[in-house]
């Protein structure tokens, strides 16, 4: 029940363990809202908006004025009488400004984290993947207020894109617009401003993390179907990407002027871990790069990346954008980097050194004191001896090519 509030009785509310609300019987909607981080002054009043007569509801809005420790009860109720009357009048006083995150849309919401992303040094491919993710499978949302997007529709288009595209995608798509969304309710200005994340709403798919890989026996057969591929530069391309484990991503957007084939090695200068990278190239890792850039130079001369193709779309030249082959279903991409830590394994690679190879952080100190840059002919090595052992599994088909 609303009770006549004193600046006595709004020092002595305290947090006893869950949010609590007083309200004042002086100045109706003006409220005292308390939690575990304080006290503060707040308004609530449901908004109607529409001509004279035929006016609905349009929501129920809570404003905050300030901290009990910033204003006196006094300087509260003068200035909840204030926005009240704007409420009545039908005016939002949570309505941002055009500028402020509580009046992005999906879309700009999108595009503002993914500019925080690349100021944070992630890799721009990431920000390019979330903003293709939003326009496939999220495009109805892009032009719509963040702040009309709600729970249910959260819920409904995780199920929608669940049956459509799939589990992973659907939990991708859905974990976008979470993290958006929580850079929004960070930088907005007013915080009543935005409603909580509506993805809070999601029960997330369960995903198994992927065990697949090409058995060794399965190999040569696997070596014989690349080679039957009728696009040199994509047999060439899937070669390295078994001999070098490379990530899919970053195979296909290696530049002709990072190849330094006289030092052995391909100088990435940014990989998915924000990290430059040396690739360390074996000997018959460089006769696979000095092919497919001999391909390249007949077959798209002057293209700047060492697996170039062109647009369907448009028609330039571009970086290559698909790994998939009809050929090999489920056999090209991110299962031979699976394939490959499999083999070196097998071949009883030094963890540490598999791990350098893979671009992958070594954990604990030792990731502190390592330097990779310092072991590069160490990792030339045993790039040799990974390669001489994936050689000896295609047996009986060709090791030459």
């Amino acid at each position: 029940m609303p009770e006549k509030l004193t600046e006595a009785r709004v020092k002595a509310l305290a947090f006893d363990g869950k949010p609590a609300v007083v309200r004042d019987a002086k100045v109706t909607g003006l409220l005292v809202a308390v939690n575990k981080t304080g006290k503060s002054y707040k308004v609530q009043r449901d908004l109607w908006q529409g001509p004279r007569g035929r006016k609905v509801l349009v929501k129920t809005v809570r404003h905050t004025l300030g901290t009990t420790e910033d204003m006196t009860l006094d300087d509260a109720r003068s200035r909840a009488l204030a926005v009240l009357d704007q409420i009545k009048r039908g005016i939002d006083p949570n309505a941002p400004p055009p500028d402020d995150a509580g009046a992005w849309t999906v879309r700009r919401m999108f595009e503002e984290y993914g500019a925080d992303m690349l100021a944070r040094g992630c890799v721009e491919r990431s920000v390019t993947d979330m903003m293709e993710r939003l326009d496939r499978y999220l495009p109805k949302w892009a032009d719509t207020p963040i702040t009309e997007v709600k729970r249910s529709a959260a819920r409904e288009e995780h199920r929608r894109i669940t049956d459509k595209h799939g589990a992973t995608t659907a939990n991708k798509a859905m974990r976008d617009f979470r993290a958006a969304y929580n850079f929004a309710l960070k930088v907005v200005d007013d915080p009543d401003a935005l409603p909580g994340n509506p993805v809070a709403a999601v029960t997330f798919n369960k995903e198994r993390a992927s065990n697949r890989v090409i058995m060794p026996e399965d190999l040569a057969d696997w070596w014989a179907r690349v080679q039957a591929l009728p696009n040199p530069l994509r047999r060439d391309m899937h070669k390295l990407g078994l001999l070098s484990g490379l990530r899919p991503g970053t195979l296909v957007a290696l530049r002709r002027d990072w190849v330094r084939l006289d030092d052995s090695a391909v100088s990435i200068p940014r990989m998915k871990s924000g990290r430059s990278f040396d690739l360390p190239l074996s000997g018959h890792m460089v006769e696979v790069v000095r092919r497919a850039m001999a391909a390249g130079d007949v077959l798209f001369p002057g293209a700047p990346w060492l697996f170039p193709a062109r647009s369907s779309k448009t028609g330039e030249v571009i970086a290559t954008q698909v790994w998939k082959e009809k050929a090999l279903p489920s056999e090209t991409g991110h299962i031979l980097r699976h394939t490959y830590r499999t083999v070196a394994q097998r071949t009883g690679i030094d963890r540490v050194n598999a791990r350098l190879l893979l671009d992958h952080t070594v954990p604990g100190i030792e990731g502190v004191y390592i330097h990779e840059r310092a072991l590069f002919d160490t990792l030339l090595a045993e790039q040799e001896r990974m390669t001489a052992t994936i050689l000896a599994l295609l047996e009986p088909s060709t090791t030459t090519d």
